[in-house]
């Protein structure tokens, strides 16, 4: 009878312990957002390279600068940040990257990020209320990709 049981519970422990390290990997279809700021907004996947997208309400600060009306720091609510990953889960580090927001108003806001460790940022302003368009152009060496995507303010 021993036998028997050995017979059994050695191959299915060898299957399960095999089994466990496949199941335990990151396949890619998510991304470990616990060292990112902010509160994640998008998260897409455009040729093996994942974007997510992350916000940083920075009104507060504003506020202490009422007085500085006209400036671009006045007229800052946001600090949007995209995180971008390569096929192997690698920061792309050496890229450039702009937004074109588009208001609910039509307004229209073209910016720059600046690169900060696998991330890129640039300010925004969601003052208004309603539905922004969220256009991403990403330049790595030969890759250009873009990428699109809703986003309301409540």
């Amino acid at each position: 009878m021993n036998k028997y049981i050995s017979f059994l519970i050695v191959p299915v422990f060898l299957v399960v312990s095999m089994a466990l390290p496949v199941y335990s990997q990151d396949s890619g279809s998510a991304t470990d957002h616990s060292g990112h700021v902010g509160a994640m907004i998008h998260e897409s996947t455009i040729e093996d390279y994942r974007f997510a997208y992350h916000l940083i309400d920075i009104q507060k600060s504003t506020e202490k600068m009422k007085d500085m009306k006209g400036s671009e720091e006045a007229d800052t609510t946001h600090h949007l940040m995209v995180y971008v990953n390569d096929a192997d889960g690698h920061a792309v580090e050496a890229a450039k990257l702009g937004y074109l927001v588009e208001g609910p108003d039509g307004a229209k806001q073209k910016l720059m990020t600046m690169g900060m460790q696998g991330a890129y940022g640039a300010n925004v302003n969601f003052k208004n209320k309603g539905t922004y368009t969220i256009k991403t152009k990403f330049l790595a060496g030969d890759k250009k990709l873009f990428d699109r995507f809703n986003y309301d303010v409540k």
